[in-house]
């Protein structure tokens, strides 16, 4: 069975982008492009389970950080590994993101072999 992962972002090319990478992975691919509709995917029980999530943290209304709080404090969701993709990578947002128990970070642009080992990497660890 193919591992399912989600792409949240609010940036409709990250979003194609990240899927066309790992569909040819073999990956099968739900993207999302907020926090929001990430949430309401994750607490819908007819979904099917998600493997790994890929989350920005730069986006309107319900960043990353608060999008990753909610899924650490969910008991049905807390196991999933989280990496933020994202632009913003200073120590401070690195801080906050191992604080509220991101499990990896890939910092924008990056490379097509970078998302595919870490993604390979998150679902080994899981």
């Amino acid at each position: 069975m193919k591992k399912k992962i989600m792409v949240v972002d609010d940036d409709k090319m990250i979003l194609m982008m990240c899927e066309f990478i790992l569909t040819k992975e073999g990956y099968e691919v739900i993207t999302v492009e907020s926090g929001k509709r990430c949430l309401e995917y994750l607490r819908d029980e007819s979904n099917p389970a998600i493997d790994c999530i890929l989350l920005d943290i730069e986006m309107p209304l319900l960043d990353g950080f608060k999008t990753l709080s909610s899924i650490r404090h969910s008991e049905k969701l807390m196991k999933i590994p989280v990496m933020f993709l994202t632009a913003t990578a200073t120590p401070d947002t690195v801080k906050e993101a191992i604080r509220l128990g991101v499990t990896s970070y890939l910092k924008k642009p990056f490379l097509p072999n970078e998302l595919t080992e870490r993604v390979a990497s998150l679902l080994a660890d899981k």
